[in-house]
């Protein structure tokens, strides 16, 4: 596989990721604009855009309006940043047209099916105007999105043999995943003043498609603990570490890993040092769980091994 085929089906898949949870993320708090409290409503704002790596505007503010119309009119800007705005690279519409662009590039490989599949789901965002969804019920454009996204995956499954390129596009969905996951847990942990009111735990888990899970496992009282026991530890959860962690190692067996470089930094050391924390001796929920610190390493971690693999696999082209 040549080097760029390989680098383009790694990062349209990390796009597809990151516009998929966004989409959740962002179609959770519309929800709650009408009911949420102030208090809420701004703590949730302030955890969506810390957990994406982004700074809203006047983000100074948010936690300290007690307008709830205010904030509703203001959730419409904020929703337009995370959508449609062009400055905004993980704005939705910008990782789908990322996403569209990188498959272009390698429509021979993943076969017209994919490709049209995803080229009606950029399509289709591309269409809409914020302001005429916002009059009816905007949180189902979020839900559509989402859903779009997953039924690539699935036409992904049904029709790509597992070969490299899938495996690359695997390792690139839970490369991203797994940051994602990270950054949004070091935010939940960090957020003293959400705490006060209970936390955000809840919105957490449905953006991860975990509450079901949480709510067999632990019952209907969140604990920082335990969601995190979850997500970092639970082998059978889409959305955990683990299962991340599971997924890279199976595709970069399949790919084929490079030797050592004795020093460490190849991909195959530094998922070995990721899987130290994930693992069945790992701590679980009622034992000391990593504090916002060490998840923070976590995901420094990941993109260690991010570098690792572009290092190493797609910008080197092989002779499969």
């Amino acid at each position: 596989m040549l080097a760029r085929v390989a680098d383009s089906l790694y990062w349209m898949a990390r796009y597809l990721e990151r516009a998929e949870f966004t989409a959740r993320l962002v179609g959770l708090q519309i929800q709650r604009l009408p009911v949420g409290t102030a208090v809420e409503v701004a703590a949730g704002w302030r955890l969506l855009f810390a957990g994406i790596g982004n700074d809203p505007p006047e983000s100074e503010s948010l936690g300290n309006m007690e307008d709830d119309d205010f904030l509703f009119v203001d959730g419409y800007t904020l929703t337009d940043i995370l959508t449609f705005e062009q400055g905004n690279p993980a704005a939705v519409a910008n990782c789908l047209a990322a996403a569209r662009e990188n498959a272009r590039e390698v429509r021979s490989a993943i076969g017209p099916g994919i490709w049209s599949s995803l080229n009606r789901e950029y399509l289709a965002l591309r269409r809409t105007r914020l302001v005429e969804v916002w009059k009816r019920e905007p949180e189902l454009l979020y839900r559509d999105v989402a859903e779009g996204i997953q039924r690539f995956h699935g036409i992904c499954d049904s029709s790509m043999r597992r070969g490299t390129e899938w495996s690359f596009m695997q390792l690139g969905r839970y490369v991203e995943r797994a940051q994602l996951v990270c950054s949004m847990l070091v935010a939940h942990c960090n957020d003293a003043a959400g705490r006060e009111h209970g936390g955000e735990w809840p919105v957490l888990l449905r953006a991860c498609n975990a509450f079901e899970a949480y709510g067999r496992e632990c019952g209907g009282v969140f604990e920082e603990s335990a969601v995190l026991g979850l997500l970092l530890h639970e082998g059978d959860l889409p959305y955990s570490l683990r299962f991340c962690l599971e997924r890279l190692r199976e595709n970069l067996d399949v790919i084929g890993p490079v030797p050592s470089d004795g020093l460490g930094t190849g991909p195959l050391e530094i998922l070995s040092r990721l899987e130290e924390h994930s693992g069945d001796g790992a701590q679980r929920a009622g034992d000391r769980l990593l504090a916002a610190g060490d998840l923070r390493h976590l995901g420094e971690l990941f993109r260690t091994f991010h570098d690792a693999l572009e290092g190493s696999y797609a910008f080197r082209a092989s002779d499969g």
